[in-house]
């Protein structure tokens, strides 16, 4: 018994062809420019030095696995009241910060710690 259905895969292929040469057209159309930021847009380390009242930290985050999760991380840092600067890097899956003194180390971490994400301070400098 024949169990392929050359017609059925005709029209799956045939609409997916359409489909991707309505993307195409659209891309083109638009100037084939998106606004997503890339992986470049969030620093993988911090370029400054703690200031006055400030320290740098770094966590260990595991459940990174791609771009999409380094800008969630880095703009939910960024969202701590009292977080000064802060870099996201994806291939050593950890985060670096500087925050006022006054911001607790488990502020960070409750901020860290969610959905697949864990998180543990490798240091902090006093």
């Amino acid at each position: 018994m024949n169990t392929h259905k050359p017609k059925r895969v005709a029209v799956v292929v045939l609409i997916a062809g359409v489909a991707l040469g309505a993307i195409a057209i659209r891309q083109s159309v638009l100037g084939g420019e998106r606004e997503v930021p890339v992986l470049a847009d969030i620093p993988a380390s911090l370029e400054t030095a703690p200031g006055d009242g400030e320290v740098m930290r770094t966590y260990s985050v595991t459940g990174m696995c791609c771009e999409s999760c380094t800008r969630k991380l880095h703009g939910m840092v960024l969202g701590v009241d009292g977080v000064e600067a802060c870099a996201v890097d994806l291939w050593e899956e950890r985060v670096y910060l500087i925050a006022k003194q006054s911001v607790p180390s488990e502020r960070i971490l409750s901020t860290l710690n969610f959905d697949k994400y864990t998180a543990v301070e490798l240091n902090a400098d006093p």
